[in-house]
């Protein structure tokens, strides 16, 4: 009896070790995007990282949105080559230049 209890408790020992092991807790992403490049111009409605979001139209009539900054843990390298296939959640940025910027949260290459 003693035994099989050994056993019993083995097998649940690594079907448990198994299953943390290959749980994925990643949230799925918002939308996919693509950083299409880097706005340099410096003014009252431009500048920063011009982003596509795939299904998403700029209100304005832009193909791409602006983003100011982009998480600190993401980076884009010295010498980016663009475009980036990017996941991101995000949100206008109500506050700025008529819908032209967004706020992206979270971001991760694809």
């Amino acid at each position: 009896m003693k035994q099989r209890l050994s056993s019993i408790l083995y097998v649940s020992l690594i079907i448990l070790s198994l299953t943390i092991l290959t749980c994925n807790n990643d949230e799925p992403f918002m939308s996919n995007a693509e950083i299409i490049g880097v706005e340099a111009k410096e003014c009252a409605c431009c500048g920063g990282t011009e982003i596509t979001i795939d299904n998403v139209l700029n209100p304005n009539g832009k193909t791409y949105f602006l983003a100011e900054k982009l998480p600190a843990d993401f980076y884009l390298g010295d010498k980016p080559t663009f475009p980036i296939k990017v996941k991101i959640d995000w949100k206008k940025d109500t506050t700025r230049c008529s819908g032209n910027y967004i706020d992206i949260t979270k971001i991760a290459r694809r």
